[in-house]
């Protein structure tokens, strides 16, 4: 990560201020990156998170209860979430305050953005994504590339 931050500091004093995208090495997707440049420069945010909606089918019948007394009972409830797909686009002027021989990873960076008061949009993406940092998703994605074409 230290590697990471050293070169995103000499990207952001050599691109005349525009966004850098930064994404995980892991992940293998098929969106759109001028709609997310455009997004990103639309919501006026110092960064951008791209977000996948993740699905949680609790496989049993869940208990909402008020001490002992039970108030409803809901079977096999799905929740659905916000996920990180891995895929960011920040600003220079975010990367001049990063120090470079410090390590931090992205969702302490982000979340230290947060608490700073900066402004960050989420940009759902509904296109092709995998992480494929498991085995089995590897080879699923080796499967969808053949199908995606």
């Amino acid at each position: 990560m230290v590697l990471l931050i050293k070169v995103l500091i000499i990207l952001s004093k050599n691109l005349n201020n525009l966004p850098i995208i930064v994404m995980n090495g892991d992940v293998l997707t098929a969106i759109p990156f001028e709609k997310l440049l455009d997004f990103h420069s639309e919501q006026g945010t110092q960064a951008t998170i791209c977000v996948r909606e993740y699905d949680f089918q609790v496989p049993f019948g869940v208990v909402a209860t008020e001490g002992s007394k039970v108030m409803k009972i809901e079977e096999k409830p799905v929740h659905s979430f916000f996920v990180s797909a891995g895929i960011y686009v920040l600003d220079p002027s975010i990367i001049k305050n990063i120090e470079p021989d410090v390590y931090i990873d992205m969702p302490h960076f982000l979340t230290d953005l947060i608490d700073s008061g900066s402004e960050l949009s989420a940009f759902p993406i509904h296109e092709y994504w995998m992480d494929i940092g498991r085995e089995d998703d590897f080879y699923q994605a080796q499967s969808d590339i053949i199908n995606l074409h």
